[in-house]
């Protein structure tokens, strides 16, 4: 072997070598690949704990998928594991910078803290990326931080943003009852009663309007209207959280008459 040809196959096995150590054989990313559509399965029914395993076992196969930190950081999150799902986001996004979803989750995170301006970056990071295939989400969560904060006017402006996005990712109706919230939050009640009644056009099985509709007659004085919307939730789901809590809003009417 010439001098050349050893230096071509010293260059061609540290390649090798490089390879070896840095990347994923094609067999092991197949394999993680059918680890995470597992997992995915399992998330999708509820079992955050099998879900997650099989992305444990997908990272063995494949350390910098960054579908298997993102899918790990939504178990953990599943599992109420906040820090944890933290750290597997910023894994993804140390591997693909432009992953909208995770920006997405970890602004989720924040915001549920009231980390509100950590929140609004991760959810622009997000719209960021032109080929984000949901921005009304990201725009809808930014809506619901400026809710947070206090600022109604600019959380009416994203609202309303959001629904003029295609796909609608986020229903219509849901956005129109958290306008409502917002309006309500406001003290503009009329227009808060609009935006109930136009989400229970369109859903009318949304029973969140119905309470809050009920709660805006009861601000404006009207207990007979007020009264048939919660008696409408109590009709429907009279043992649930929001049953419960509508048959405690009647009682206080029926009390205070």
């Amino acid at each position: 072997m010439n001098r050349l040809n050893i230096i071509i196959h010293a260059v061609l096995m540290a390649c090798a070598l490089a390879i070896m150590a840095c990347g994923t054989s094609p067999w092991n990313q197949e394999q993680a690949d059918a680890r995470v559509n597992v997992g995915a399965a399992y998330l999708g029914s509820g079992r955050s704990n099998d879900a997650l395993k099989e992305f444990l076992e997908a990272e063995k196969l494949s350390p910098r998928d960054p579908n298997v930190h993102y899918y790990m950081g939504i178990s953990y999150l599943e599992k109420g594991l906040k820090e944890n799902a933290i750290d597997e986001f910023k894994k993804t996004l140390s591997v693909k910078p432009d992953y909208s979803e995770a920006h997405n989750f970890l602004g989720v995170i924040y915001r549920d803290n009231k980390q509100w301006d950590m929140a609004i970056d991760e959810f622009k990071n997000a719209l960021a990326n032109a080929l984000y295939e949901t921005p009304d989400k990201a725009i809808f969560n930014i809506a619901t931080v400026y809710h947070g904060k206090g600022e109604y006017e600019k959380a009416l402006k994203m609202y309303d943003e959001a629904k003029s996005k295609q796909p609608h990712t986020i229903p219509v109706p849901v956005i129109d009852l958290n306008m409502g919230i917002t309006c309500y939050a406001k003290g503009d009640l009329e227009k808060a009663v609009s935006y109930f009644k136009a989400s229970l056009k369109t859903a009318p099985s949304l029973l969140e309007s119905h309470y809050w509709l009920g709660l805006c007659y009861i601000k404006l004085h009207d207990p007979a209207k007020a009264k048939a919307e919660f008696k409408t939730i109590i009709d429907i789901t009279p043992d649930s959280g929001l049953g419960i809590e509508a048959k405690k809003r009647l009682d206080s009417i029926t009390s205070s008459r």
